[in-house]
């Protein structure tokens, strides 16, 4: 009887043993229980969007680090970058919308993007110490600079041209902005009336009593206006000395002659001469008349004796058209003439040359770097209606924008590119040009 219950024992020993050693060696055995799914292994690569989640819940993973350097830097030009320069100090009159908060992600991204943030702008300084505080309070990276536009006004153009032509570590624009590529300058060089209504002015107010030429301006104006008449006397006034002076050598021994000629009526006077030109009064103020003709002094006639009569004063030493000419840069010349006589742009640059354009020029040439691109704008004022009539005068020379302002083409002088920009304001109670081409 033991021995009979024994065998059964053992057999569901060996049974269960092979049993289990059969689930544990065959892999492709099917599930005991078919309620019960067959696990995976390798449960990610068979449905990739597990991917993402998994990466996402690693706190060091970022999508933009995934990408390519040079997406990336697509990224921070698009985020970082804006067509309008950046105002320092101040706002500027639009909004950059920057994104900013790129640059707190991380380190890595920081010193990625920093560099497009200052070296694909174009900043904005009106002085000199603004631009060498901004490079000392800024990020380091301000370093990368590369365009910077400049606001100058009169009263500072000695501050900027001091800096501009330093070389001193401490304070200069070659050691603020190592990395310069492109420099543009906008000079203002103030406003004037027009030359019509100054002519208009002397002639109405030697007829009427209290100044009565200068009764329908504006103070402003009137004075500006004063102003330009009394440099015009003084000029006329020196060059009728001038005159008076060389052709009175022998007055002494005409003295005969002299009390003949007393009985003489004076010779009426010439009529009044248009209006002149804005180029004659950009280079002086002198009447139309007197700008005819080439730079040779010719002799003049002999003038009577006659205390009554005027002398008349000798040709201007500079020269002037006589009629407005096609200004065509590089033109055909004479020999004895300069590249450029004869052009709105030159004769702006002699009657400015006391205003220093020249001379921040030529600090300019001692400082830059050879690589560095250098523009200067001269803004000059002036009514409306007198920017109309030199746009029809040189059409060949000045472009007008969408606000009617013009501008001429850039010139080079002493490595610079000059340009000379005329801006138009409105007189109040004068009508504008527009007004009467619709009236």
């Amino acid at each position: 009887m033991a021995s009979r219950t024994s065998t059964p024992r053992s057999r569901s020993r060996s049974s269960t043993g092979s049993s289990g050693s059969s689930d544990t060696t065959m892999l492709d055995a099917p599930p005991q229980s078919p309620s019960r799914p067959v696990r995976l292994r390798h449960l990610s690569a068979s449905n990739p969007n597990t991917a993402p989640q998994a990466a996402s819940s690693d706190p060091a993973f970022s999508l933009l680090l995934s990408l390519p350097r040079e997406l990336r830097e697509r990224v921070y030009t698009y985020a970082l970058t804006s067509p309008y320069p950046i105002w320092w100090p101040g706002f500027a009159p639009v909004q950059h919308n920057f994104g900013t908060s790129l640059l707190r992600v991380n380190k890595q991204i920081h010193e990625e993007s920093v560099q497009t943030l200052y070296a694909a702008n174009k900043f904005l300084f009106t002085h000199p110490s603004d631009c060498n505080i901004f490079r000392v309070i800024s990020s380091p990276a301000s370093y990368n600079i590369t365009c910077v536009y400049f606001r100058i006004r009169e009263k500072d153009l000695r501050l900027w041209t001091s800096y501009l032509g330093s070389k001193t570590a401490e304070r200069s624009l070659k050691f603020d902005l190592p990395k310069l590529r492109s420099l543009w300058i906008f000079m203002r060089c103030g406003s004037m009336g027009t030359p019509a209504m100054i002519g208009q002015l002397g002639q109405g107010g030697m007829g009427m009593q209290g100044g009565g030429g200068l009764a329908g301006l504006p103070p402003a104006i009137a004075v500006q206006v004063q102003v330009v008449q009394n440099a015009l006397g003084q000029q006329l006034h020196a060059l009728q000395q001038q005159v008076h002076n060389l052709n009175n050598p022998h007055a002494d021994t005409a003295g005969n002659a002299a009390d003949t000629q007393d009985d003489l009526a004076p010779p009426p006077p010439p009529p009044p001469p248009p209006a002149m030109p804005f180029v004659q009064f950009q280079q002086g103020g002198l009447p139309h008349h007197l700008g005819q003709g080439h730079a040779h002094n010719h002799p003049q006639p002999a003038l009577p004796a006659n205390a009554n009569a005027i002398p008349i004063p000798p040709p201007p030493t500079f020269n002037l058209p006589a009629a407005p000419t096609a200004l065509v840069p590089g033109a055909n010349l004479p020999a004895h003439h300069h590249q450029h006589q004869h052009t709105l742009y030159n004769s702006f640059l002699r009657f400015e040359r006391e205003m220093g354009v020249e001379s921040l020029c030529l600090s300019l040439q001692e400082t830059r770097r050879q690589e560095t691109e250098v523009k200067i704008v001269c803004i000059m004022r002036i009514p409306r209606r007198e920017v109309e009539r030199l746009y029809q005068l040189y059409p060949n020379e000045l472009e007008r924008d969408r606000h009617g302002d013009a501008r001429t083409r850039f010139r080079k002088l002493h490595g610079a590119e000059v340009s000379l920009e005329i801006n138009g304001y409105d007189i109040p109670g004068m009508p504008s040009h527009d007004t009467q081409a619709q009236g």
